[in-house]
């Protein structure tokens, strides 16, 4: 059942690319493929990719 549970969990949740919080897919924000947990950090990424 564990192994299971990890799939299912696997397949409706991600991590912010950021602090690497896991999130619900359905909450995260995303950019170009990436996933964040809060606009902060998806603001963050993109200054930081400018450079």
């Amino acid at each position: 059942m564990s192994l299971l549970s990890d799939v299912i969990r696997s397949r409706s949740t991600t991590q912010c690319v950021v602090c690497g919080a896991v999130i619900s897919k359905r909450d995260a924000l995303g950019l170009d493929g990436l996933a964040f947990c809060s606009v902060l950090h998806e603001a963050e990424h993109i200054v930081a990719t400018l450079d």
